[in-house]
């Protein structure tokens, strides 16, 4: 039987980043959230800054709670587990969110399988298992699944490497799990934003862009997109889960170069190159 407090939110990667913003937006929102991360350090940190004044509840039993798990989610057997103690915890699950992830800098040409590994690892398979480990829950309350991907989950970029390919598989899983999943009423979306801004940008990649232009090191591969503030991002993902949207790109315009860059290969290329040239070879 479905509880009928409040909604409950799982946002993995939930304790930084994007994905604390998204666990805000939610709980304003006046969902229940579970947060998930690695480390249970910085998940109680993020539970303090969430509910600073300590109002929120700690399970089902409250009109409105919050709670975190630590997880490793490339796990199927801890994924699972999350899911049991949520479930416990809060009684129902409306609306997964899959936030947790990994980018690079690099080229396929030098890529190492190891690191391809790696970020299919942290993109795409643990949306997968927190998707599968949900379905039985989300059946239960009709909900929705969001997966964070990117602008590299539409196109690729000069300098972003295997990231590209893993956001890729990304949209692929997205979609595929929306056309079967819509027997059982369970809606999947995919967010695509463009480059995001935070307080390290353009120094967290510097010690992987040997042998690459300085540009490589900047959001987005040095992508010439203005970078969106976590908040619009956060805005789009409720606005998602509240429409059932099945795909957004932000910022909105990059659509119709998506689009024709899929119709003309030719000239998609011929953007993206000129999107993520440097300003001296743009110009010449």
């Amino acid at each position: 039987m479905v509880s009928d407090r409040s909604p409950v939110a799982l946002v993995t990667g939930g304790s930084a980043g994007l994905g604390f913003v998204i666990a805000r937006k939610l709980l304003d929102a006046g969902y229940s959230v579970v947060i998930v991360g690695r480390d249970s350090g910085r998940l109680n940190d993020a539970m303090g800054r969430l509910d600073p004044e300590g109002v929120l509840g700690r399970s089902g039993n409250a009109e409105q709670s919050l709670a975190c798990f630590s997880c490793d989610l490339t796990d199927a057997t801890a994924v699972e587990q999350l899911i049991a103690d949520t479930l416990n915890a809060l009684e129902r699950l409306d609306v997964l969110v899959n936030c947790v992830g990994a980018s690079d800098r690099g080229l396929i040409e030098t890529l190492e399988a190891e690191r391809a590994e790696f970020l299919f690892q942290q993109n795409v398979i643990t949306a997968l298992l927190c998707s599968q480990k949900s379905l039985n829950a989300l059946e239960a309350t009709q909900g929705v699944i969001v997966n964070i991907g990117s602008l590299a989950s539409k196109v690729g970029a000069r300098y972003i490497g295997a990231y590209a390919m893993a956001k890729h598989a990304l949209a692929g899983m997205t979609q595929q799990l929306r056309l079967e999943l819509k027997s059982r009423g369970i809606q999947v979306c995919l967010v695509s934003p463009g480059p995001i801004r935070r307080e390290d940008a353009g120094q967290r990649y510097q010690k992987s862009i040997d042998g690459l232009p300085a540009q490589a090191a900047r959001p987005g591969g040095g992508t010439r997109v203005k970078g969106l503030q976590p908040e619009r991002v956060a805005d789009a993902v409720l606005s998602a889960i509240q429409h059932r949207k099945p795909d957004v790109v932000l910022p909105r315009y990059l659509r119709l170069l998506i689009m024709l860059g899929h119709a003309s290969p030719r000239l998609g290329d011929w953007l993206l190159l000129k999107f993520t040239s440097p300003k001296e070879e743009s110009a010449a």
